[in-house]
């Protein structure tokens, strides 16, 4: 049996622990999780049967195989390092924390030298294989347009009252330059961008509409004339991450691998 430790025990995780307990995670065992929040952990730990971990070090004490991370790009960056010293394997949901290119590195770089790895979870997006095989062709632009509701930016410092009244461009520039603006809210594009043609020259758009209830990522990619593919994922809710988390594990383990 894999072992694994949750960091983090919110929404996104308490789908995997769902999961888990629906049998969906054969060849895994959950054995620890951790939250800076003392209610939360000690409520996901009562529900898996486990005792609770008062400490993140104290979860990575506990023989793990993977930690599942789900978190935001800033906490991830506190853990991120010493778990992979450790030999411990991360499924990453926040993966604006890789958005810095020297982090990036030495964060490669301690994998190699660990043997560990860190697998990015698709989360609200598609086409991971097509994307990285068009890499390997040779990408000629590559660019991700989000569209969210204006709520969903209200305390972010790209809001602007008119979004809750008209259509409007919330952003344009770089992976890089968008989660520096919206370090929470645009994971998904830096995931583009790693895939693609690294985060300073990914193109992110940011559009808002007054009512629209989720989100919506459009992948747009082409290899010259060879290659032209739009990827195209609604999902009214975060829960499609979740659920991402599970399918890569499933995946990991299984004999035939997609």
């Amino acid at each position: 049996m894999k072992r694994i430790g949750l960091y983090g025990c919110g929404h996104l995780n308490k789908i995997v622990v769902s999961c888990y307990k629906k049998g969906l995670l054969e060849g895994y065992e959950i054995v620890g999780c951790y939250s800076k929040t003392k209610e939360n952990r000690e409520a996901m730990a009562l529900s898996l049967g486990i005792k609770p971990c008062d400490s993140y070090e104290e979860m990575l004490e506990r023989n793990l195989d993977f930690v599942v991370e789900a978190t935001n790009p800033a906490a991830t960056k506190l853990i991120l390092e010493r778990t992979i010293e450790k030999g411990i394997n991360v499924v990453l949901l926040s993966i604006g924390a890789l958005s810095d290119e020297t982090y990036y590195e030495m964060i490669k770089n301690k994998c190699i030298a660990s043997n560990a790895k860190i697998y990015l979870a698709s989360g609200a997006i598609s086409g991971f294989e097509v994307l990285m095989t068009a890499r390997l062709m040779g990408l000629t632009s590559a660019s991700l347009t989000n569209t969210k509701g204006a709520r969903a930016l209200a305390k972010t410092s790209l809001y602007d009252p008119k979004m809750e009244k008209e259509d409007m461009t919330a952003f344009k520039g770089s992976a890089y330059e968008a989660i520096k603006n919206l370090p929470t809210g645009i994971n998904v594009g830096v995931a583009t961008a790693l895939a693609t043609r690294g985060v300073h020259n990914t193109s992110i758009t940011i559009q808002t509409k007054p009512d629209f209830i989720g989100d919506s990522q459009c992948i747009d990619i082409e290899c010259g004339d060879e290659i032209k593919a739009h990827l195209d994922v609604y999902s009214k809710s975060s829960d499609i991450a979740g659920y991402s988390v599970v399918a890569l594990l499933k995946n990991l383990n299984c004999p035939i691998v997609f």
